[in-house]
């Protein structure tokens, strides 16, 4: 039977109950960023109900049926304040919020699962948001994020705290690159970036002055005095890379698995003072399982922060991030034992580790997670960036002559390649940037978060407080920027400028304070490896269908993942 009270009727009780969860919401979960903590809201509601549900048996058995009706009457007041909650957050979400004018999904109005599936269909995120942006436009309000102020976290201390229900709008403008990443941006990291917590490395750090702190070592430890020391590492890695072809000449060989191999190599070299002869062994190292794995599920629940944090503290299902972390660890301890002879690009960040006073539990954690970025920016991204310019120049073999002319004429006999002398080769660097723009390698874009004042993108405000990601991809292939987007012509960076409208959309290692600390390092191996196959080699599918497969089966795993690139090298002096 239901309770009644003296004064309160079933019917005031239960609409009572229904206010109590429409009020929680407005006056508390609209505000502010939740998605971190999904753990201790759970908790709360449970500790609520369980006080209540025992409070009200206790007080109210005796008078109304005993314990069993009380529980029951108790949780159906529990379950309907649950049910203004969310009624309310569907309501506003739906019809009442700002974004209401960008036009999208209407699941993706009131739920960020949309996202989470577009992530989770082939894994070509960017593909299912340069779908949406063909039928809605160059705005798309593409999932709703209660954002993630994590309060535990010191370097979110400072964070601004949305005070309007933040959601999230894909932009396609030409005009939002440089608004959202230029200098002058006061755009911030959106809350994608607390993926990694309680781990903070300068990719993941939001708090714009201690990253800004931090990128002072990188950029010690990457600037061009710095590289001139590595110079004689990568040749020998390159070298080896050289030798594994020549060793499959006139057979097919997956160039996908061969870049991955040398990367690593390189970056084990440079980041740890470590051969990890991988190109020796042709075998990839283990790490790479956990680093895949731990990407494809930050990209896929990145979008739903709740659900990435629940899974995170299941046992068995963080193990990938977890055994990443532990390898990453390892490499601290081996090169804290044994300091290299020649500085590393990791010894710059360790040393300002061992230099603070009295570093912290967090001072670790991070310095974990800045050892673990080298292996995901040092060797997976160069990889795939090599990976898919291979692909471009044996796709268009008249590209490619003209690239070996160049190289030729720059480079005679057995001359090492020098770094000087490769940033002067123009159409090689014009094949890069072509191969960059039509397979940028983070498609889908990065999270920023507009200022309290909003943003303006071209005719377009954008409100304060709103999560806000730029597709690379979509922006990449857009007419309005790049006429004859969708061809392959590197002579657009040179001698044809009416192929490049709006240069400014053209960021590959992304532009302003959070650009690629790495830029220099990875055009040098790139520059490299493909200068040395142009001299030696003309190269050929091994298959023809995979001109149309390759790009089919790549993988948006918040970085490009290539899948196999079969070739087949033949020598030139046999032509």
């Amino acid at each position: 039977m239901p309770l009644l009270g003296s004064e309160l009727s079933a019917q005031s009780l239960y609409g009572t109950a229904f206010s109590v969860g429409l009020l929680a919401h407005l006056l508390v979960f609209r505000l502010g960023e939740w998605d971190g903590v999904p753990g201790r809201i759970a908790a709360f509601f449970a500790v609520v109900y369980a006080i209540s549900t025992a409070a009200s048996i206790y007080v109210l058995a005796e008078a109304y049926g005993g314990a069993p009706v009380v529980l029951m009457n108790a949780s159906a007041l529990f379950l309907t304040l649950l049910l203004g909650l969310f009624a309310s957050m569907l309501i506003y979400r739906a019809g009442f919020h700002r974004l209401r004018p960008f036009p999208g999904p209407n699941l993706a109005r009131i739920s960020s699962i949309y996202a989470a599936r577009m992530a989770m269909r082939r894994f070509k995120y960017f593909d299912e948001v340069d779908h949406l942006h063909k039928l809605y436009g160059d705005f798309v309000r593409i999932g709703t994020i209660a954002s993630n102020k994590t309060m535990s976290n010191e370097y979110c201390a400072n964070l601004p705290l949305p005070s309007k229900g933040p959601n999230h709008l894909s932009v396609a403008h030409p005009a939002a690159v440089r608004a959202v990443h230029s200098s002058s941006s006061r755009c911030l990291k959106g809350p994608w970036y607390n993926t990694q917590l309680p781990a903070v490395s300068l990719l993941t750090s939001r708090d714009p002055h201690e990253h800004a702190r931090r990128r002072k070592t990188w950029d010690n430890g990457l600037s061009f005095k710095a590289i001139r020391t590595y110079e004689a590492s990568i040749a020998k890695c390159t070298s080896q890379l050289i030798n594994n072809i020549e060793a499959s000449v006139g057979r097919s060989i997956d160039m996908s698995h061969h870049f991955t191999l040398y990367t690593f190599d390189v970056m084990g070299t440079l980041a740890f003072a470590k051969d990890f002869k991988m190109l020796e062994s042709k075998e990839l190292h283990p790490v790479f399982k956990f680093l895949h794995e731990s990407m494809l599920s930050v990209v896929i629940f990145g979008h739903a922060m709740w659900f990435l944090t629940f899974l995170k503290n299941i046992p068995g299902l963080a193990s990938p991030m977890k055994k990443l972390n532990a390898w990453a660890d390892q490499q601290i301890e081996d090169q804290t034992r044994d300091k290299p002879d020649t500085p590393n690009v990791f010894s710059w960040l360790l040393r300002d580790y061992m230099v603070l006073p009295n570093p912290t539990s967090q001072d670790r954690i991070n310095l974990q997670a800045d050892a673990s970025l080298i292996v995901v920016a040092g060797s997976d991204t160069t990889a795939s960036t090599l990976t898919c310019l291979l692909f471009e120049l044996a796709k268009h073999p008249d590209v490619y002559q003209k690239l070996q002319n160049e190289v030729d004429a720059h480079v005679s006999g057995s001359e090492e390649l020098q770094n000087d002398s490769l940033i002067g080769m123009k159409y090689l660097q014009a094949c890069i940037d072509e191969s960059m723009r039509m397979h940028p390698i983070v498609p889908g874009g990065v999270q920023r978060h507009t200022p309290p004042q909003g943003l303006q993108v071209g005719d377009t405000f954008i409100p304060g407080d709103v999560i806000i990601q730029v597709p690379m991809h979509t922006v990449n292939y857009d007419e309005r920027s790049f006429p004859q987007a969708s061809q392959f012509i590197p002579e657009r960076w040179i001698s044809r400028p009416d192929l490049v409208r709006d240069d400014s959309c053209f960021t590959p290692f992304l532009t302003g304070k959070y650009s690629c600390p790495g830029k220099q390092l990875a055009l040098l191996e790139i520059r490299q490896v493909i200068c040395e196959i142009a001299r030696r080699y003309h190269i050929d599918f091994s298959e023809p269908q995979t001109r149309a497969c390759f790009p089919e089966n790549i993988i948006d795993g918040f970085s490009l993942h290539c899948p196999k690139l079969e070739l087949v090298f033949s020598s030139r002096s046999t032509h």
